[in-house]
C-alpha cells in the first residue's frame, strides 16, 4: 500500500504549490526616443527606457529595448515584439518620446522622422498597429504613451495643410478605448501636452517606476500612479487611464499569476487507474419469425417462440423460384406426360383417364389404377 501513500503525497505537494511557481510568460517592448534630427532634443526618453526594462526585467519580463531609434530601427523592433507576443501571457509596451495624432489617430515618431507634408507620416508608427501586436498576449495587455510632449513638427505640418484642415491636427494624443483585457495610459489626458521634467526621468515615468514593483493589483498600481504624477505637477497633468478588465492581476506577490490564465490540469498517476472495462458486444439479432418452429407437443411456456422485433430483423430473402414449365426441355415434359394406366388410359382429364382405342373414361380417377 506504499504506492497509496506516495499518490497522497503527491497530491497534498500538488495543493500547497505556491501560485507564482506557474510563472507566467511576460514579454515587454519599451523605446526611449529622445535624440532627433529635425526636431528639439529631448533628454529624459532615453534614460527612461532604460530605467523602466530594469524595473520590468526584476518582475520577470523579457524585455526589448531600444534607444534613440529611426525609421528601419523602430521597425525591426515592433517585428520582435509582435513574433514574441504571440506565445505570452503579459505583453507591455513603453514608449517616451515624441508623438502625435491627426485625423484621430496616433502615431509615434522615430528620430528620423520629417513632417513636410501630410504624406511624411507613412514614416510614422502608427499606435493602433503596435496595440493590435500587442493583443495577442493571451492574459494582460499594458500599453504606456508617456509621449505628449509639445510636437514642434506637428505645428509644421499644420502650416502646409492649411488653415481649413489644422482643425484635425489638435494637440497630444486622441483617446484610445481599451480592448477587453486591456490597461491603457497616457502621461496626461487625451488632448493635452505633458512636461518632459528637469530630473533623471519624466514625472510618469518617475510615478511608474516607484508604484509597478508593488505587490499590488494592477489597476490599483494604475491609479496610484496617476495620483503621483497630479500632484507632482501641481496638479496640472492628469493622466488618462482606460481600464478593461475583470479580474485581477498581479506582476508581482505571491498572486502574481494572472488570474484568467487557463487551469492547470491535475497530474494523473497511471498505476492507480482501472483498466478500461471491456466494450460490450452488440446483440444478435433475434431468429426471423419463420425460421421458428411449432413446438412438438403440449404448448408450454418454453414452446412459444421468442417475440422478434420487425425494425431489427433484415426482411427475408427472396426464395429461389422453382423453373416454369416452359423452361424445362421439350423432351422431358413429353416423357413425363406420357402416363398409361393398368386399363388403358392414356391420357388424364378432369373425369379420370380416358381410354386409348374407344375414348370413354375410365371409372377410376385415381392417378393410377389398382383394379382394371
Amino acid at each position: 500500500m506504499r504506492w497509496l501513500g506516495c499518490v497522497a503525497l503527491g497530491v497534498v505537494f500538488w495543493c500547497v504549490t505556491p501560485a507564482d511557481a506557474l510563472a507566467d510568460k511576460r514579454v515587454a517592448l519599451v523605446i526611449g526616443n529622445g535624440a532627433y534630427t529635425k526636431a528639439p532634443r529631448l533628454p529624459n526618453p532615453p534614460r527612461d527606457a532604460h530605467d523602466v526594462a530594469a524595473a520590468l526585467k526584476r518582475i520577470d519580463f523579457d524585455v526589448i529595448r531600444g534607444t534613440d531609434l529611426d525609421r528601419a530601427g523602430m521597425q525591426d523592433a515592433i517585428v520582435r515584439f509582435a513574433r514574441a507576443a504571440q506565445s505570452a501571457d503579459v505583453g507591455l509596451l513603453y514608449y517616451s518620446g515624441h508623438a502625435m495624432q491627426f485625423k484621430g489617430v496616433n502615431y509615434l515618431m522615430p528620430i528620423d522622422a520629417k513632417l513636410d507634408d501630410e504624406a511624411d507620416l507613412y514614416r510614422f508608427t502608427k499606435v493602433d498597429d503596435v496595440l493590435g501586436y500587442l493583443q495577442q498576449a493571451k492574459a494582460l495587455k499594458i500599453l504606456v504613451l508617456d509621449s505628449c510632449r509639445n510636437n514642434p513638427l506637428a505645428e509644421a505640418l499644420k502650416r502646409s495643410i492649411g488653415l481649413t484642415r489644422a482643425a484635425s491636427l489638435p494637440r497630444g494624443l486622441a483617446r484610445i478605448e481599451a480592448p477587453i483585457g486591456t490597461i491603457i495610459s497616457y502621461a496626461t489626458q487625451a488632448g493635452q501636452t505633458a512636461v518632459d521634467g528637469k530630473g533623471r526621468n519624466s514625472p510618469y515615468t518617475t510615478a511608474f517606476l516607484k508604484h509597478i514593483e508593488e505587490s499590488r493589483e494592477i489597476g490599483d498600481i494604475f491609479r496610484d500612479i496617476s495620483a503621483d504624477v497630479y500632484r507632482a505637477t501641481g496638479q496640472t497633468q492628469l493622466p488618462e487611464l482606460s481600464l478593461s478588465i475583470v479580474d485581477k492581476f498581479y506582476l508581482k506577490g505571491p498572486a502574481s499569476v494572472t488570474a484568467n490564465l487557463p487551469p492547470q490540469p491535475t497530474p494523473v498517476d497511471r498505476s492507480v487507474v482501472a483498466p478500461p472495462l471491456p466494450r460490450a458486444r452488440s446483440p444478435r439479432a433475434p431468429p426471423r419469425a419463420q425460421e421458428v418452429g411449432p413446438a412438438a407437443g403440449p404448448a408450454t411456456a418454453l414452446s412459444q417462440p421468442t417475440p422478434v422485433d420487425r425494425s431489427m430483423v433484415a426482411p427475408p430473402l427472396p426464395r429461389a423460384r422453382p423453373p416454369r414449365a416452359q423452361e424445362v426441355a421439350p423432351a422431358t415434359v413429353m416423357k413425363s406426360a406420357q402416363l398409361v394406366s393398368p386399363c388403358g388410359g392414356s391420357r388424364q382429364t378432369s373425369r379420370g383417364w380416358t381410354r386409348r382405342n374407344r375414348g370413354t373414361p375410365c371409372s377410376h380417377r385415381q392417378r393410377l389404377c389398382n383394379s382394371c
